[in-house]
C-alpha cells in the first residue's frame, strides 16, 4: 500500500471565493513555493502524494499525487520564467532531478 503524507505544514487558503481570489494574486509565489517544498518533502519522505493546501473553516484538502509532481513543477517552473523570478528557478529544477532519480529508482526496483 503507498505511503499517505502526513500532514506537513498545509497552506491554509480562505474558503469563501471572492477573499480567495484577491489571496491569491497577492500570495501567487508563495503558494508556488508551497507547492515545490510540498513535493520536495515527499520526495524525501518516499510519498505516493502530498496534502499542499487546504480550507478555513472546511476539511477539504488539496493533494497532489506522484503522477502530478512532473506537471505541477513545470507549470511553477513556467511561472517564474513568465514572471522573471529567475531566482527561484534553480531549486525547481533540482526538485525535478531529484524527482526523475526517484521515478527511475522505482521503476528500477519494480522489475
Amino acid at each position: 500500500m503507498p505511503k499517505k503524507a502526513s500532514k506537513y505544514k498545509i497552506y491554509v487558503l480562505p474558503s469563501n471565493f471572492d477573499e480567495m481570489e484577491r489571496f491569491i494574486d497577492s500570495h501567487k509565489i508563495e503558494m508556488t513555493e508551497q507547492v515545490v517544498s510540498s513535493i520536495e518533502y515527499a520526495l524525501n519522505k518516499k510519498l505516493s502524494f502530498v496534502e499542499v493546501f487546504s480550507f478555513k473553516n472546511s476539511d477539504f484538502v488539496i493533494t497532489i499525487p506522484i503522477e502530478s509532481f512532473r506537471e505541477n513543477l513545470k507549470n511553477v517552473f513556467n511561472y517564474y520564467i513568465d514572471t522573471e523570478n529567475y531566482e527561484l528557478c534553480a531549486r525547481v529544477k533540482s526538485i525535478e532531478t531529484m524527482l526523475e532519480k526517484a521515478l527511475k529508482k522505482n521503476l528500477h526496483e519494480k522489475r
